[in-house]
């Protein structure tokens, strides 16, 4: 009988120890490829994970932070910032213990074209005052944190309230670190049509010519959130590789965040990657989903298109105590940023295997479990990403 893929056989937490029934070699092997490998997370919600919340000084502090807020606020507020202020306060070394045990060496910050110094997650706050961690917006930069054993974050934007209509916001941003934006988030705006929208419109005038300041910038389009024709014609405007940076395969799970064949096709032939999320509901039906789930889109998402533009942006498990959960994806912000109940949204639930950001080495013993090679694993852990990065952003 397997044992509890989170325990170890002494009932201790024992991360990123999923059972996939590897040999020894092969657990040799998944070790010495996730040391050595540069793993970029397109897209993540920082390493802490709810348990950070569990331990002190974190613990005693959460109450008093979180107040009265709720939804974004009390993620900004509570869900990231409090973890790293404990490390830059040298109370605590939470989020540095969670960032060396993922193996993860760049991640993503929040830069806002509305308020590119500030927002809901202080981009500034995040990465400055501690020595282990950066600001990127260089490949080189990203290859010498890895060299130089911290790690790194670049500037990156989903703008759940849409994009200014003054492009000279995107350009201000640029120069404080903006290096990948998505283009919509799921309700359409002034730039296109989102992926939960009654009717799909494609990109607007405006959204063509946000597309050409991307890439006149050197910013990575992103079609995360972003609907179908929308999605399309962005890889039809864009004379750069375009990316979908946390999604899942619509032909395995139709859901609204997924992407279609097609889309698939189309980001691929601009020379862009699709990050594979681990977001149980955008993956499965399966009510008790593990992380082989994740890797079945990994798996389908190669074949159909190469594992050259395939990537990870897990975008879960949240950083934030689970009480607060009800609170902060409470139904006016739901409703409000575009996700309705047939989107099955359960912030609860995250994959058996990747329910600690500690887990991410599960990642890489699943892909030596599903039979791909060093390269293979190498790409799609980053290698893949760095390309576009490189190519777009220099």
């Amino acid at each position: 009988m397997t044992q509890n893929p989170g325990r170890s056989a002494g009932g201790e937490e024992a991360f990123g120890k999923f059972d996939f029934g590897l040999s020894d070699a092969e657990e040799e092997l998944a070790a010495r490829l996730h040391a050595e490998s540069l793993i970029i997370d397109l897209v993540f919600q920082h390493p802490g994970g709810y348990r950070v919340f569990e331990q002190e000084p974190i613990k005693t502090l959460v109450a008093e932070r979180a107040g009265g807020k709720s939804g974004l606020e009390l993620y900004g507020a509570v869900g990231v910032m409090l973890a790293y202020e404990a490390d830059l306060a040298g109370t605590h070394s939470l989020m540095r213990e969670g960032w060396d045990a993922s193996g993860v060496t760049v991640g993503e910050m929040t830069i806002d074209p509305h308020n590119p110094l500030g927002g809901a997650v202080p981009a500034g706050q995040l990465a400055d005052g501690l020595p282990w961690l950066r600001r990127v917006v260089r490949a080189d930069e990203m290859r010498q944190a890895k060299e130089d054993g911290v790690h790194a974050m670049f500037g990156y934007c989903q703008p759940v309230h849409g994009i200014p209509g003054d492009l000279a916001k995107v350009e201000e941003a640029y120069h404080l670190g903006l290096r990948v934006l998505m283009l919509t988030y799921n309700n359409s705006d002034l730039v296109g049509c989102g992926c939960t929208e009654r009717f799909d419109h494609g990109l607007t005038n405006f959204g063509i010519g946000l597309v050409a300041c991307l890439d006149k910038l050197g910013i990575i389009v992103d079609t995360s959130h972003c609907g179908k024709l929308t999605t399309l014609d962005a890889c039809t405007f864009s004379s750069r590789p375009v990316i979908a940076n946390h999604t899942s395969a619509g032909a395995l799970h139709p859901h609204a965040r997924a992407k279609t064949d097609e889309e698939l096709d189309a980001i691929a032939e601009t020379g862009g990657v699709i990050g594979v999320c681990a977001v149980p509901f955008f993956l499965t039906d399966k009510e008790d989903a593990d992380i082989n789930a994740m890797l079945d889109h990994i798996d389908y998402m190669a074949n159909r298109i190469g594992w050259e533009h395939v990537a990870i942006g897990t975008d879960w498990p949240l950083t934030i105590p689970r009480q607060l959960l009800s609170r902060l994806f409470s139904p006016e912000l739901m409703s409000r940023i575009g996700f309705r109940s047939e989107h099955n949204i359960q912030p609860e639930k995250n994959l058996i295997g990747f329910d600690d950001y500690r887990d991410f080495p599960n990642i890489t013993r699943g892909l030596v479990s599903r039979g791909y090679g060093e390269k293979e694993i190498r790409g799609i852990l980053g290698a893949n990403f760095l390309r576009v990065f490189e190519d777009v952003c220099g």
